[in-house]
């Protein structure tokens, strides 16, 4: 697309919602180099993590919302139903993923990325691309947009923006529950979807009970699915802290108390990344290239890892639970 010409764009990212908040660090790049009006098409459950985005001009959550058609859309859903309302949406370009022949597939422009994916029908060449690549999602992505020469600042991180309302929620319980000087965060879930990305019950006990030297309480955090996980996790320990539930926003308010954050490959890593926190991610089942730190954390690489798209582990004692807690203490302390 010509540069300095202000055009419109659609994104169609509904899900997960690590990813789609992730996505949002290309906002910045995309509204500089186009002057570009950004809309977006995603889920109820994730359009709180883009609402108050100065940078979008409007949040679609259903397709029959969408009266317009836009002259770039990012099509970046691996979804058929969702790729053609993309191919349906767009006037004079598309990237991403498309419906070809009846079969998902995507665009040229996007094979940097989408060869490393499901998409690819070669799912050994794609493990062994993925295993090989050595760029960040954002430098795979600029270069995919056309925007490589972007000089990478502080802005180039995903982005969240919270309300006061949100972030008072969050002042009440870490009040309550003694949270002002800071707490070591651990989120050891993945959501439902790759289970292969967690930490075992016993392993995450295991860690936790490592870093009870530090004497500062663990925030032990996860979604609604890890309600019932998180709590066979801090059953009997002592200094464990188990939020509520609460909106996602406050629990990305609740984490602004966290000197440090522990967390696997999930939606908890990409809001410490927004929030500018101090954050080790435990990472075995994904390409640990993709993943940036911005310079504020540290990554804690499994053995290397077979499984880039299988759910379960297809080892008996998955790489995730590999990882000694003696390393992950060590790592905290180098950021206390």
């Amino acid at each position: 697309m010509r540069k300095n010409k202000q055009i419109t764009i659609l994104i169609v990212k509904t899900g997960a919602l690590g990813d789609v908040l992730r996505t949002t660090a290309l906002l910045p790049p995309l509204s500089r180099a186009y002057g570009a009006r950004i809309f977006w098409l995603t889920s109820p459950k994730a359009k709180p993590l883009l609402t108050r985005n100065p940078l979008i001009e409007k949040i679609f959550t259903a397709p029959g919302q969408i009266a317009q058609q836009f002259d770039w859309t990012l099509s970046l859903e691996e979804d058929k139903a969702l790729a053609k309302i993309a191919q349906e949406s767009f006037s004079k370009k598309i990237t991403g993923v498309i419906v070809k022949d009846g079969q998902l597939s995507y665009t040229d422009d996007s094979a940097p990325y989408y060869q490393m994916s499901l998409l690819n029908p070669n799912r050994a060449l794609a493990n062994q691309l993925k295993s090989q690549n050595q760029k960040t999602f954002f430098e795979l992505w600029l270069s995919i947009l056309g925007l490589s020469n972007f000089k990478k600042s502080a802005i180039m991180r995903p982005q969240i923006f919270l309300t006061e309302s949100e972030r008072k929620t969050a002042l009440n319980f870490a009040r309550k529950h003694s949270l002002l000087n800071g707490a070591i965060g651990f989120n050891p879930g993945a959501g439902i979807r790759w289970p292969s990305k967690e930490l075992s019950i016993e392993k995450s006990r295991e860690v936790i009970k490592k870093l009870a030297s530090f004497k500062k309480p663990i925030l032990l955090l996860g979604g609604l699915e890890e309600k019932k996980r998180n709590r066979a996790i801090s059953r009997g320990l002592k200094g464990v802290i188990l939020p509520p539930p609460m909106p996602l926003k406050a629990f990305a308010a609740l984490m602004e108390f966290c000197t440090v954050l522990i967390t696997t490959d999930s939606l908890a890593f990409h809001i410490a990344t927004a929030l500018k926190k101090k954050v080790l991610v435990l990472i075995g089942p994904t390409s640990s290239s993709e993943l940036d730190v911005f310079g504020k954390g540290e990554k804690i690489i499994a053995r290397p890892c077979v499984c880039f798209y299988r759910p379960h582990c297809s080892r008996e004692k998955s790489c995730l639970n590999a990882i000694s807690e003696s390393r992950v203490f060590s790592a905290v302390k180098r950021f206390l």
